[in-house]
């Protein structure tokens, strides 16, 4: 055999094992399955989408190639697919306890990019737009109502219109909105607070009963608002406008003043007449970053000072409420306030610090919180104790058990609704 031919062969079987491990080798899946059966189907699709939002939400990282073979794929496919799947990942959440307000916030908040969160509300806007009025609860109407969301049709073609907007490349796009379902993915169930859309026609009764215990009372029939709640509503604005630590601190002293004696008067007219009391209710409260578990801390303290408790969801950046109507308002008028109190208090600290004080770093911004919190949780058992100590030892009689019964409500609630409970410390102290 000549040396040509023995080169010939050599770079023939060179050749031929190259092919065999280029066989060997595996493929993306998608790709597979477009080389050996039909082209992906809008069904396909949707499975691709929701099995890598799921694979994001876990934590793992996106291959590259699967995003760009999704990108590659017909776009009007594509966009019909992932609308279909915001809307039915839309629908079970509400079915799960979230709120259409909660679900734009976590948008917001927890989507990689700006136009993800717009990318949800947008979602959002649509699933309410294919909603007829007569199927939603009033507080649900009024929510949405109150988020202004874009204007919205319910007609297909939303999400080719987003990507327009944004001026996003297919393959950022596909990004985009595998992002966002993966945001929506990883919410955890929640109690329902708000009767979902079509709720009335699709429960049971046991189910509706279940939740409609923990709904907020619906209000009086005129729609008057409880005069005591507008007091302690006008002295806590006036002490968030003033400049003055003490002015502020005695105004609010006094609001939870009208707090306490409030609850006592509604105890003690319901311990007298013999009737049933109502039933605790739930709300949920938004926490903002920063300091989120500082600010959680606070409102468990000022829960508690108003019979109430309070269950963090750092995780969610919100907090939940668990106590009578009343005092759920006034601890949620309380908190909003203080939380702007300690703003001004905290400004105030900074200016009058000694030089050299990092007054801007985060240690010491929620070190601040956290004393600021222990200084209020002190002051308003002060004012409780006082007004529990002047009151009338003939009217004690009829409101102390009445007190007693409604703080063992809510802790039955508490154990049925939140039976794995733990503590942490507050970070950054």
């Amino acid at each position: 055999m000549g040396k040509n031919d023995r080169a010939r062969r050599t770079a023939t079987a060179k050749q031929r094992a190259a092919r065999s491990r280029t066989a060997r080798m595996p493929r993306p899946g998608f790709a597979r399955a477009a080389a050996d059966q039909p082209p992906p189907t809008f069904a396909s699709i949707c499975e691709a989408l929701v099995a890598s939002a799921q694979l994001r939400a876990a934590g793992h990282a996106q291959p590259d190639d699967e995003l760009t073979l999704l990108a590659a794929l017909p776009e009007s496919l594509v966009e019909r697919a992932a609308e279909s799947v915001f809307l039915e990942l839309v629908d079970s959440l509400w079915a799960h306890g979230w709120q259409p307000a909660e679900v734009v916030r976590q948008g917001r908040r927890a989507t990689a990019t700006t136009a993800g969160g717009r990318l949800v509300t947008l979602a959002v806007a649509s699933d309410d737009a294919g909603r007829r009025a007569d199927t939603l609860h009033q507080r649900w109407i009024a929510q949405v109502q109150e988020l202004g969301l874009p204007a919205a049709n319910g007609a297909p073609g939303w999400v080719r219109g987003w990507s327009r907007t944004e001026g996003l490349g297919r393959t950022a796009a596909v990004d985009t909105v595998v992002d966002a379902l993966a945001t929506l993915s990883r919410l955890p169930p929640l109690d329902v607070l708000i009767p979902p859309p079509g709720a009335d026609g699709t429960r049971s009764r046991t189910e509706a009963a279940a939740w409609a215990a923990l709904l907020p009372d619906e209000g009086t029939a005129d729609g008057r608002v409880d005069p005591v709640l507008e007091r302690i509503r006008g002295l806590l604005a006036k002490a968030e406008s003033t400049t003055f630590e003490a002015e502020a601190t005695a105004l609010t002293a006094k609001a939870q003043e009208l707090m306490t004696r409030h609850a006592i008067d509604a105890a003690l007219l319901q311990g007298r007449s013999g009737r049933a009391g109502d039933q605790p209710i739930m709300v949920r409260l938004p926490i903002d970053a920063p300091y989120i578990d500082a600010k959680c801390l606070l409102l468990q303290t000022v829960a508690g000072a108003g019979r109430c408790q309070a269950v963090a969801m750092t995780h969610l950046g919100m907090s939940t409420v668990v106590g009578f109507a009343d005092d759920v308002a006034a601890v949620e008028l309380l908190f909003t306030s203080l939380l702007l109190q300690a703003q001004t208090a905290l400004e105030e600290a900074a200016r009058l610090a000694p030089p050299g004080t990092r007054v801007r770093s985060q240690s010491y911004r929620s070190a601040f919180l956290q004393a600021y919190t222990g200084r209020i949780g002190d002051r308003l058992e002060e004012i409780n104790a006082t007004v529990f100590a002047e009151a009338d030892p003939d009217e004690a009689e009829a409101f102390l058990p009445v007190l007693r019964s409604r703080a063992e409500q809510v802790d039955e609630v508490m154990a049925d609704r939140f039976s794995d409970l733990v503590t942490s410390r507050v970070r950054g102290g």
